[in-house]
């Protein structure tokens, strides 16, 4: 329809003019129509090859869209939304020297944590729900990808004017000192741990207070005898802030492996590959400093 010649679209496409012809006879049968008719120097379009061109026009443009590469991401003036599943102790530590980076590199990007479902994780994942899952994860589906971002430890925090504990606490002290606890649908994977090795020794934990978050419990830890176990990062983290003695936890509990988990049809998204670079290079700062 561009050349309205055969020799000159066989010679635009790099074909030979009879298999340009034969091209021009399938199409001729294809839409029961001649399309392009002998003319003074040019061919002539039919009424029909007319009403088709540009409709074949968008579809050729439209396909060209989808096999093209796609734009690049720049961060400096995407507009996007990031959501992350993460336990509220991550988010507290996540946050800020995320949202620091994110305010001076790329100031359209927002970020949403959403709490921890193990149960609905994966499906979330699958089907765009959420973007990333950060945290321990046992048995992790084939389909997802990893990336390790640092071990932790749990430890117990006390307050420092504590009436029995100052500066160490025994097994015994641990087992018989009421506990406070962030109150979730299932025991995450750290304080299911706990909860194993207490288990081993024939005990259970004296848990008087269920509490909806971290700051509660800094709080219940700051005024009263109760302790409670957080991982390190955490409590180095409130005893900024609060008066708080951290003692490590005097039963055998295994280091915790924190990871950023993401599934597979996300792997080669340039604006996943640019978070999670992010993210990376945020913990790292914040862990140096």
């Amino acid at each position: 329809m561009a050349e309205r010649s055969v020799s000159a679209a066989a010679a635009r496409l790099e074909l030979s003019q009879p298999a340009m012809s034969h091209a021009l006879g399938r199409l001729r049968r294809l839409f029961d129509d001649p399309l392009l008719l002998k003319g003074h120097g040019a061919m002539t379009p039919t009424a029909r090859a007319l009403e088709l061109e540009s409709r074949i026009r968008a579809l050729i443009a439209n396909a060209e869209q989808i096999l093209s590469r796609p734009a690049a991401f720049d961060p400096a003036t995407a507009q996007k939304r990031f959501i992350v599943m993460a336990a509220e102790n991550l988010e507290c530590l996540i946050a800020p020297p995320l949202m620091v980076r994110l305010h001076r590199e790329a100031p359209g990007i927002e970020l949403n944590f959403r709490s921890p479902d193990r149960g609905r994780a994966l499906g979330w994942l699958e089907s765009g729900e959420i973007d990333f899952r950060i945290g321990q994860w046992p048995k992790a589906a084939q389909t997802l990808r990893s990336k390790p971002l640092f071990r932790d430890r749990l430890v117990c925090i006390a307050r420092k004017e504590h009436t029995e504990i100052r500066g160490k606490i025994s097994v015994e002290q641990f087992l018989n000192t009421p506990h406070v606890r962030i109150d979730t649908p299932r025991v995450g994977v750290s304080m299911h741990r706990i909860d194993e090795a207490v288990s081993a020794l024939g005990r259970s934990l004296k848990v008087s207070l269920r509490v909806h978050s971290t700051f509660a419990i800094s709080h219940v830890v700051e005024h009263t005898d109760l302790i409670a176990c957080v991982t390190e990062c955490l409590a180095h983290k409130l005893a900024n802030d609060y008066p708080l003695q951290i003692l490590p936890v005097p039963l055998p509990i295994p280091r915790i492996q924190i990871s950023l988990y993401w599934h597979e049809r996300t792997q080669k998204q340039p604006e996943h590959r640019w978070f999670r670079q992010l993210l990376t290079e945020s913990l790292k700062e914040m862990r140096g400093s």
